[in-house]
């Protein structure tokens, strides 16, 4: 099939830091491995995220004038008619203002995966993009979640379309070192530094930090932002160990980061999921994270990752000196998540996830 691929959010790119732009890229990816042609029309992003109503109205005309030349461009044999549209990350802050339409107009199947429902955003300043996106998740064809969490809330839309995408990753890069088994005190961190619900996460890994202060702990922290100087701030108490600020880190760098460290410490609360988690354990990394939001979707708990309630420091920091001391359940729990990374969340696996659901919807 051909494929009409829109992110209302941000563009795919695998080379930023930016989680959403890289799964955008993998999206592309796995539908391409899935044997499709992907067109990636220039389509106006329709993300708000000031709640302002007048700037929201004017992304929409903006978004209709584009949906109209694009569809006389395919009238005209100036861009090729998709047999599929497929929009990624549709909310009410950036809604789906494009997809819906090309999709009736040309009578194929519509698509949405990581949509997300927030019914108590109705009467909110993104009511306007909150109407738009509960229209969209209404009339598209197939509902892909990504976490548990999602796929609650798309079940209010229509639980028969909705399926399961879990995130995943392109694993190969991560798969230098048969081992981490030796790297038990070194540790890394990888988080943006840009807004509190990352800030929660940094306070809590600085708190349990100061909990094990005869551990000397060797920890890199990579990710930057607005916050980084409170954040920074956070560790200063913890100077028992070695601590150092790499900054934001390319894409193409991570691989090297996180072969060089023994466990991924990130809490992850209020976390969509994150990538990093199964970068990590594609890496043979044991996990130390909080049971929260889409952290347990990218994971298996005890049998790759220790997880802790979100907030309580005590037990964040006794998970992370279990991983330290016991070489043996740390190297378990790395090699489980290679394995896991490689055979369930790679992109062949999401290909093959994508072609199944597809085939539930192909155009005749």
């Amino acid at each position: 099939m051909r494929i009409g691929f829109y992110s209302p959010i941000a563009k795919p790119n695998d080379t930023t830091p930016s989680g959403i732009s890289r799964v955008g890229a993998l999206l592309v990816q796995a539908l391409k491995a899935a044997g499709h042609i992907v067109d990636i029309p220039l389509l106006p992003r329709s993300y708000e995220g000031k709640g302002n109503p007048e700037r929201q109205k004017q992304i929409f005309a903006e978004c209709q004038t584009a949906g109209t030349n694009y569809l006389e461009a395919i009238a005209l044999g100036k861009e090729p008619r998709p047999d599929l549209w497929f929009s990624y990350h549709v909310y009410y802050k950036s809604p789906d203002w494009v997809g819906p339409r090309i999709a009736r107009s040309l009578g194929i199947p519509y698509v949405v995966a990581e949509g997300s429902h927030a019914p108590k955003r109705a009467n909110s300043p993104w009511a306007f993009g909150h109407d738009a996106t509960t229209k969209a998740l209404q009339t598209a064809d197939r509902l892909l979640a990504m976490t548990s969490f999602d796929r609650v809330c798309l079940e209010r839309i229509d639980k028969a379309r909705v399926r399961d995408l879990k995130p995943f990753i392109d694993p190969a890069p991560f798969t230098r070192n048969k081992s981490n088994a030796t790297r038990g005190n070194r540790v890394i961190a990888v988080g943006m530094m840009r807004n509190e619900r990352k800030v929660a996460s940094y306070r809590l890994l600085a708190e349990a930090m100061r909990l094990l202060p005869d551990l000397r702990l060797d920890l890199e922290i990579a990710g930057d932002g607005i916050l980084r100087e409170d954040i920074v701030s956070m560790f200063k108490p913890a100077d028992a160990h070695n601590i150092r600020f790499l900054g934001a880190i390319a894409a193409a760098d991570i691989p090297d980061r996180l072969l060089l460290s023994g466990i991924l410490a990130w809490p992850g609360i209020g976390e969509a999921y994150g990538l990093v988690y199964l970068e990590a354990q594609a890496a043979g990394l044991a996990v130390v994270a909080c049971r929260d939001r889409g952290v347990p979707d990218v994971v298996r708990e005890d049998e790759t990752a220790l997880l802790s309630v979100p907030g309580d420091a005590a037990a964040y920091a006794a998970n992370l000196r279990l991983l330290i001391e016991d070489n043996d359940l740390r190297a378990k729990l790395g090699n489980a998540g290679r394995a896991f990374a490689r055979r369930e969340r790679s992109v062949e696996a999401a290909a093959r996830t994508l072609n199944t659901v597809l085939a539930e919807i192909k155009p005749k």
